[in-house]
């Protein structure tokens, strides 16, 4: 698995999006103290990063703006007129009282502004290290995998979606080439696959899904994940594809 990003791919697949803030990371991996561990800062250094980070996520329809660029473009995210918003923005500036309505309109504004600041953000240095440790972290992965999802997934079968590399061995020649595959395992075959990406080993986690598909898909053949480019997994029966073992 040469990819650097194969970890992501299987956290996206088996719990969702990456956490963005640092005080999401900092939490999964499991407090302040540890995840100035891993990346060989002090504890201080990592809550000022928080701190930091927090003050810089927009809050007023002014912070907003500036983060859509201009009054235009954030009043079409906001769903009003130009003008609608710098009647708004008078009123934040005077420090004058404003409706619900109007209080809700921000609220939305403030909101999408905040997700495009998260969404954008491109993490340096240590606090990129810091992603990548809590995208490996087997205590993170834990946290952020609901024990319900882990059971449903390891014993109730599961559809997926995966698109990779994979060398097929049939005994007679080796057909290796990227596939989109999409099927349906059925009971527990992916109880080991899951155990591993939670024991925060890809590798196992490759191997344990190459196993899997050998054994159940193609029978009889050596096969073998060699990249992932993407993978989801869905409740067993969504989509399209076979069910196996049939």
């Amino acid at each position: 698995m040469a990819a650097k990003n194969q970890g992501e791919v299987f956290w996206r697949a088996w719990i969702g999006d990456v956490p963005r803030s640092l005080r999401e990371q900092v939490r999964l991996l499991g407090g302040v103290t540890e995840a100035a561990r891993v990346v060989g800062r002090a504890p201080s250094t990592v809550r000022a990063w928080i701190r930091k980070e927090e003050a810089a996520i927009p809050k007023t329809a002014t912070d907003a703006v500036r983060e859509y660029g201009g009054v235009k473009e954030a009043a079409r995210a906001a769903g009003v007129k130009p003008r609608t918003l710098q009647g708004w923005l008078r009123k934040e500036r005077r420090g004058e009282e404003i409706g619900k309505r109007q209080a809700a309109h921000i609220a939305k504004l403030t909101d999408k502004a905040a997700s495009k600041h998260e969404v954008e953000k491109k993490p340096k240095g240590a606090q990129a290290q810091l992603r990548d440790k809590v995208i490996s972290s087997p205590t993170a992965r834990q946290q952020a995998m609901s024990s319900r999802r882990a059971a449903r997934i390891s014993h109730s079968g599961a559809h997926l979606s995966i698109s990779a590399k994979v060398k097929v061995d049939t005994g007679r020649r080796g057909d290796e080439r990227w596939r989109e595959i999409n099927l349906n395992f059925r009971d527990d075959v992916m109880a080991e696959p899951t155990q591993a990406f939670l024991s925060g080993n890809d590798q196992a986690t490759a191997d344990k899904l190459s196993d899997a598909f050998g054994q159940h898909y193609a029978p009889g053949t050596g096969w073998n994940f060699e990249e992932f480019r993407g993978m989801q997994i869905k409740e067993f029966g969504a989509g399209s594809g076979g069910t196996f073992p049939s």
